[in-house]
């Protein structure tokens, strides 16, 4: 029996460790006088908040992440509302001291587990008008320009399933499918008509309340839902350089894996040219969600 037990504590513990916990070490953005210059381009009447892997879902401390998405009339948005609402104080801070020539960096408000870190699941805006979605992916401290770029929304290929569970007080029924290269669960609500979930997931006959990768490495569940007035921001086109998905997938992922070496890091060196020495390494295990 005690066998039986290490055993099942040490695979708990297993499962646990394979969950993408912003290992890399990436820096989290600056983002500099951006955010004062953002727009509002939509108006949301109601907001779902997302746990991304939660350690305790009772303790948004414990979240690597708290996403929203945003119904607009126009569209919807997935973000960080960690990130938006460091960035509402930054907005304040420039507001109270107009002369100032920059304005502090975000992390000074940054709430949820490892707020110095960067990951793109956090620092990306996902904007779905009709059958397209636009990422706009702020990169980490490092690189110079955040990327965006346009792409129709690939088909999920569901397969609804009879199981059901309540989440949020609705009866929410399952599906799988796999996309991406990754094998998905899902718990959608039929009482909500929202073809939509958290990141870019979506496509089922009702809102996304939770979804996780068969291996655990990715889970998004929903901790609230709220109806009111929430204002839908884009920050300057003119800053983020027009991309591909491909293009921003694979600088994602390389920052991911060795985010030293990825941002030109170099070792100090006295003798030579500018003291700019051997490139710096640091290689970090990691899985995105999209493996193609």
């Amino acid at each position: 029996m005690n066998k039986i037990i290490i055993l099942l504590a040490l695979v708990a513990l297993s499962c646990k460790a394979s969950a993408q916990n912003k290992q890399s070490g990436a820096t989290a953005p600056g983002r500099h006088n951006t955010v004062v210059r953002r727009k509002q381009i939509d108006t949301a009447n109601l907001r779902i908040l997302y746990a991304w892997n939660a350690e305790d879902i009772k303790q948004d401390s414990t979240y690597l992440d708290l996403g929203q998405l945003l119904i607009g009339k126009k569209m919807t948005k997935y973000c960080s509302l960690f990130v938006e609402q460091a960035d509402d104080e930054r907005v304040k801070w420039h507001k109270a001291n107009p002369h100032a020539q920059s304005v502090p960096n975000g992390k000074w408000w940054m709430r949820g587990k490892k707020p110095d870190i960067w990951s793109e699941y956090q620092y990306s805006d996902i904007f779905v008008h009709g059958d397209t979605l636009n990422e706009w992916a702020m990169m980490p401290l490092g690189q110079e320009w955040p990327l965006r770029y346009e792409e129709k929304i690939q088909p999920f290929g569901w397969k609804l399933g009879t199981e059901r569970k309540t989440i949020l007080g609705h009866e929410c029924q399952r599906a799988t499918c796999h996309w991406r290269g990754r094998d998905y669960v899902a718990w959608f609500a039929p009482d909500i008509p929202i073809r939509r979930g958290p990141w870019k997931f979506g496509g089922l006959p009702g809102l996304i309340l939770k979804i996780y990768d068969t291996r655990h490495l990715y889970t998004f569940e929903a901790v609230g839902i709220e109806k009111g007035s929430f204002p839908i921001w884009q920050y300057p086109k003119e800053e983020y350089k027009k991309s591909t998905r491909r293009q921003t997938w694979k600088l994602q992922v390389a920052f991911n894996r060795n985010y030293l070496l990825t941002s030109g890091r170099r070792r100090y060196d006295p003798n030579a040219p500018g003291g700019m020495g051997a490139p710096m390494s640091a290689p970090h295990p990691y899985e995105p969600m999209e493996l193609e």
